[in-house]
């Protein structure tokens, strides 16, 4: 059914392990168990084209309650199947619901799947290619998913733990607004660097774009007890926040994303979210749709 514009519904805000993440007994993660309406899946978007078309951002262990949350949200009665996916790297909290795609599950084949050249080869190394029609893609170069949806993708590199394969944002350009999807990037002096850009607004000015769902895996670097937090790299969003300052005129609406299950911001109540919105910020939900 056609739509007359692009919507990107919001499927997931949590980093890979979702909350409840395994093997964890933290607040969070226990009151998700009693209260499944806390339940939070690891990041993925779904994109709905102006002809009706349905386009999957990142494939996740929760893939089963993130087609019927999509189907939910967009009205559609029935639990949807994607008719593209595109994928920003390799870490397996954003590729291990490709097996679902498969005989085991929704039986497909020929579903083209946009990623690096990097990504496409792993994932060939690893026989997990069956389901689809790899599509290698070049970074900085805009391409349409599908004819007649009405948006383009482009993939922006950033560095983040490339032991396995690059990776990218996706920038999603539709008929009126461009939209930023960035989970995982190691820190901002390296993503800077790659980028050319001497500041964050500066970046995101260059990309024109109007909405960033970023990348805000951690509150601080003390929020891992007895872990070594350099073993997960991501610019925390204190460090985001100090770079930022207070929104500004002009500046994209930022929403962050990737929230670790320890992230206090997580708490509706909690101190930290109210300084994230009082910046003029925000930390995305679930089931939020956002045109294009």
């Amino acid at each position: 059914m056609a739509t007359g514009q692009v919507e990107v519904v919001i499927l997931g805000i949590s980093q890979d392990g979702g909350v409840p993440q395994p093997g964890c007994r933290c607040n969070t993660c226990a009151s998700s168990i009693e209260e499944p309406s806390r339940r939070l899946h690891p990041v993925s978007c779904v994109i709905r084209g102006i002809d009706g078309s349905i386009h999957l951002i990142e494939a996740t262990r929760r893939l089963d309650e993130q087609l019927a949350m999509a189907s939910s949200v967009l009205g559609l009665g029935t639990s949807i199947i994607p008719e593209t996916l595109c994928l920003t790297h390799a870490h397996l909290g954003h590729i291990d619901g490709l097996g679902q795609f498969g005989k085991e599950s929704m039986g497909l084949s020929g579903v083209p799947l946009f990623a690096s050249d990097s990504v496409v080869s792993l994932l060939r190394g690893r026989d997990s290619l069956g389901p689809f029609d790899s599509r290698i893609v070049q970074p900085g170069v805009p391409f349409s998913p599908s004819e007649g949806c009405g948006f383009e993708y482009t993939l922006v590199q950033v560095p983040h733990r490339d032991e396995h394969s690059d990776t990218h944002a996706v920038m999603v350009r539709g008929g009126a607004k461009r939209l930023l999807f960035l989970p995982d990037h190691d820190d901002w002096g390296q993503t800077l660097t790659m980028a050319g850009s001497k500041g964050i607004r500066e970046w995101f000015s260059s990309l024109e774009v109007d909405v960033v769902l970023l990348d805000g895996t951690f509150w601080d670097s003390d929020e891992l007890e007895g872990r070594d937090m350099a073993d997960v790299p991501h610019p925390t969003i204190c460090e985001s926040l100090s770079r930022l300052g207070e929104r500004r005129e002009g500046d994209p609406r930022i929403l962050f994303i990737h929230l670790n299950h320890t992230n206090p911001v997580l708490d509706p109540k909690s101190e930290q979210l109210r300084r994230v919105v009082s910046m003029g910020w925000g930390v995305a939900e679930q089931r939020s749709v956002i045109v294009l």
